[in-house]
C-alpha cells in the first residue's frame, strides 16, 4: 500500500531530487532580486508592488509549509503544497456547515487565508520572472482551480459571520449560492447584501473575482503562446 500511495503521488524516486537552499532563502533571494534590478528593470509601483508580494509571503503558512517539507525533496514540497490548497480550499465548508462562522475568529481566519491566495494569483503574473518554471502548466491551472472555489467558499463564510445577507437567509446554502451567483458576475438579485458593509465586501469580492479571471486568461495564454513558439 506503501508503495502504491509513493507511486501515486510521488512518482518515481528519482523525481524528489534534493533541495540545495531553504524557501525563507529563496524568498530573500527574490527580494534581493527585486531591489537590484537583477531580472527586471522595474521602477516605481510595480517595483513596491513586486518587493510587497515577495514579501508578504513570510506571514503566510504556504512559505513554512515549502521549507519545512522542501526539506525531503522537490516534490515531497510540491504535493504538500498541492494538499495545502486542497486544505484550505475545504476549510470553508467545514466552517459553513459545521456551524464555526458564527465565531468571529473563524471570519479572521477566512479573510486571513483569502489574502494568501490572492497574494499568490497576483505574484504568478507580477512577480513570475523570478519564480523557478513550474514543473507543469496544467498543475498550475488545477491548483488556480481550487484557488478559485476558496476564494468564493471563504466569502461565503465572511457573509455568513458578519450577517450580511439579512433575514432571507434559511441556511448557509444560501450564502454559497449568493457567494458563487457573485463570483460568476451572474447576479440573480433574489437575495442581496445588507447595510453599507455588506454592499462594500460585495464590491470587493467582484472586483477581485472579475481580476483573478482576467490574470488567469492573461497568464495562461501567454504561457500557452511561448509553449507553441517553443514547439515550433
Amino acid at each position: 500500500m506503501k508503495h502504491i500511495l509513493y507511486k501515486l503521488f510521488l512518482g518515481k524516486p528519482e523525481y524528489n531530487h534534493a533541495i540545495k537552499t531553504s524557501a525563507y532563502k529563496n524568498y530573500k533571494r527574490d527580494l534581493n532580486y527585486i531591489w537590484n534590478n537583477k531580472k527586471h528593470n522595474d521602477i516605481g509601483l510595480e517595483k513596491v508592488l513586486r518587493l510587497f508580494l515577495v514579501a508578504i509571503q513570510f506571514i503566510f503558512p504556504g512559505l513554512h509549509v515549502r521549507n519545512i517539507f522542501g526539506k525531503h525533496g522537490v516534490i515531497v514540497r510540491n504535493v504538500a503544497i498541492e494538499f495545502y490548497v486542497v486544505f484550505k480550499t475545504i476549510l470553508p465548508f467545514i466552517f459553513l456547515f459545521g456551524g464555526l462562522y458564527k465565531h468571529l475568529g473563524v471570519v479572521f481566519i477566512s479573510v486571513y487565508l483569502l489574502l494568501e491566495t490572492l497574494c499568490y494569483v497576483a505574484s504568478l503574473i507580477f512577480v513570475s520572472d523570478i519564480f523557478v518554471k513550474p514543473r507543469s502548466y496544467r498543475r498550475n491551472i488545477l491548483m488556480l482551480s481550487f484557488n478559485y472555489i476558496e476564494i468564493s467558499m471563504s466569502f461565503a463564510v465572511i457573509y455568513a459571520g458578519l450577517g450580511l445577507l439579512g433575514d432571507k437567509v434559511t441556511s448557509v446554502i444560501d450564502y454559497m449560492y449568493f457567494s458563487i451567483v457573485t463570483s460568476t458576475t451572474v447576479g440573480y438579485g433574489d437575495l442581496h447584501p445588507h447595510g453599507d458593509l455588506g454592499k462594500i465586501i460585495v464590491c470587493i469580492h467582484a472586483v477581485m473575482i472579475i481580476s483573478f479571471i482576467v490574470l488567469f486568461l492573461n497568464f495562461f495564454s501567454s504561457k500557452v503562446e511561448t509553449m507553441h513558439h517553443e514547439d515550433e
